[in-house]
């Protein structure tokens, strides 16, 4: 009689069997295991170089945005610093020639004060001469007197007022002069600041 297999024996028969057919299904699995592995790797470094690049990229972004702004500032600070040089510049220029007009006006004021002086000291020494005059003739002996007197005194005020006018050209030329000074290198200065914008 034959022996009837035990389930012992049977299982100890089937191990390597199903020992065999584990490793033929384990193989593929750990093939396909091991290339998702490499796919994970791939792709774990494609994604670290992307964010690499990303955040290089960012990075010099902000680095060239920063360089930007602070050029854009630089170049305002810049512009604004030459703006208000250009406009200091504008009220110097502009304070120097009021101050200019004004220092004309003052020596043309004092000059015509000096005028109105000499031409009231002329007529106040005409108005006391013509009080002399009128009464040396009320005391004249003869008409003859009268006449020699009367051309005395026209020739002493001919020649008083020759003399006096002179005085008063002078004075009036003078006074000219100095007016006109501080208004004639304001005028150089103009004309030398403009030649030198020109060019």
């Amino acid at each position: 009689m034959p022996v009837a297999p035990t389930k012992t024996a049977a299982k100890t028969a089937a191990a390597p069997a199903a020992a065999a057919v584990v490793t033929a299904a384990a193989a593929p699995v750990a093939e396909a295991v091991k290339q998702i592995e490499e796919a994970v790797a791939v792709h774990k470094e494609t994604i670290e170089n992307v964010v690499k690049a990303g955040a290089d990229a960012a990075t010099k972004s902000v680095e060239k945005a920063v360089t930007l702004t602070k050029e854009q500032v630089d170049a305002a600070a810049k512009a604004n610093s030459a703006a208000f040089q250009g406009y200091e510049d504008l009220l110097t220029f502009s304070k120097d020639n009021v101050d200019a007009l004004v220092r004309s006006s003052s020596i043309l004021m004092r000059g015509l004060q000096d005028l109105s002086k000499s031409m009231i000291s002329l007529t106040q020494a005409q108005i006391d001469e013509a009080l002399v005059v009128s009464k040396a003739m009320a005391t004249a002996k003869s008409l003859k007197e009268v006449v020699e007197l009367s051309s005395a005194v026209a020739k002493d005020n001919f020649d008083r007022l020759l003399a006096e006018s002179s005085r008063i050209q002078q004075l009036s030329a003078k006074t000219a002069e100095e007016a006109l000074a501080p208004l004639s290198s304001r005028l150089e200065a103009v004309v030398s600041h403009l030649t030198k914008t020109a060019a």
